[in-house]
């Protein structure tokens, strides 16, 4: 506004609600449904019968930071939908740059996910997020804080320590 690039009273008009969303790599957990909503779509607009993806390339993009955010997951899976001529989408469909990242070895959930793996990394990145507030990790998951106490002692997850603000 003050450069004169953008008129004062639209930015009065449009600064009604601030929105902050955020980021995907804050939202591990919003990845695989957002990957089944983006095959959807292009099998619809391409008339292909992909039916998902693999183990390994869920496991690399649940890993990933996604610096584009979800434009760049959806940018990642059409140009795997491209390349794919099977039903499933694997790693050396995906972009380049991320191939070389799972060849690296850069994955941390390994060659199998199974749901309590995949579980542990959802609630660990809840966790991380909140600094250890379990009452809040909770609210963010969607689940009872006493299903939250109860997985985290079943499947041994670690409370980061938080340093007291006192």
């Amino acid at each position: 506004m003050e450069q004169g690039k953008f008129r004062e009273d639209l930015f009065y008009r449009i600064h009604v609600v601030p929105v902050d969303l955020p980021t995907l790599r804050d939202r591990r957990e919003d990845i695989p449904l957002l990957i089944e909503h983006f095959i959807a779509r292009f099998n619809r607009l391409k008339g292909k019968d992909i039916a998902g993806v693999s183990d390994d390339v869920l496991a690399l993009l649940m890993e990933y930071n996604f610096p584009g955010n979800v434009r760049e997951l959806e940018n990642i899976i059409e140009h795997a939908f491209v390349l794919c001529q099977g039903g499933v989408i694997e790693l050396h469909h995906l972009p380049q740059h991320l191939s070389g990242q799972a060849e690296s070895g850069a994955l941390r959930l390994g060659k199998a996910v199974t749901l309590d793996g995949m579980e542990k990394l959802l609630i660990a990145d809840a966790l991380r997020r909140n600094d250890g507030n379990r009452q809040k990790a909770a609210k963010e998951l969607g689940i009872n804080p006493s299903t939250l106490f109860r997985k985290l002692r079943i499947l041994k997850i670690a409370v980061p320590h938080t340093p007291d603000k006192s």
